[in-house]
């Protein structure tokens, strides 16, 4: 009996301690973590994002929007990527007219759709797609998220991965990064 129990109570800690989120489990990345971390509020106190203090961050504000930029910048340009966290003001309505204008906007500029989905993130609507196309001769690849976060505001964060190596392994390192960011509103 006592053997049943603690291996169920080992099993019920050990799923909680490994669980994925939405974004995760869809591009098949393991939950990872940083260390020597610092967290970074934006300007209005409506988000903030926990990433690792060596990279080199930027503030922005002005009375619409609110952001914080992101990368490490002591590797290789083709060996990182970037992240934009983009606080907005304005009204976001997660339907197919909007989905439809963000997906014809990535063809207008020349980006291919590789994936989109209608989500959840951190229990609000959002909406994200993977694109891809070349930027500066460079192979690109563009996520871009759009989470409502309050009836009148959203928040859209985006990375940019560069060049044609450790694809998978950089966009899952995003990934975590985004997931750090808590909504404050």
């Amino acid at each position: 009996m006592k053997h049943t129990i603690a291996s169920l109570l080992f099993i019920v800690i050990f799923s909680s301690c490994s669980k994925q989120t939405s974004l995760q489990k869809e591009f098949i990345c393991e939950t990872q973590s940083f260390t020597n971390t610092e967290t970074v509020n934006d300007f209005k106190n409506k988000f903030s994002v926990t990433i690792p203090k060596h990279w080199k961050t930027q503030l922005y504000f002005d009375n619409l929007q609110s952001q914080i930029f992101t990368a490490d910048t002591t590797k290789n340009f083709t060996s990182t990527y970037q992240i934009n966290f983009e606080y907005n003001s304005g009204d976001l309505k997660v339907n197919e007219e909007f989905k439809t204008k963000i997906i014809t906007d990535l063809k207008t500029n020349n980006l291919q759709l590789l994936k989109s989905k209608q989500d959840n993130f951190k229990e609000k609507p959002s909406f994200w797609t993977v694109s891809k196309g070349k930027k500066s001769n460079y192979d690109f690849y563009y996520f871009e998220m759009f989470v409502k976060s309050s009836k009148i505001n959203y928040i859209k964060v985006t990375s940019e991965i560069y060049g044609n190596k450790n694809i998978d392994e950089r966009f899952c390192e995003s990934i975590a990064i985004i997931e750090q960011m808590e909504l404050l509103e």
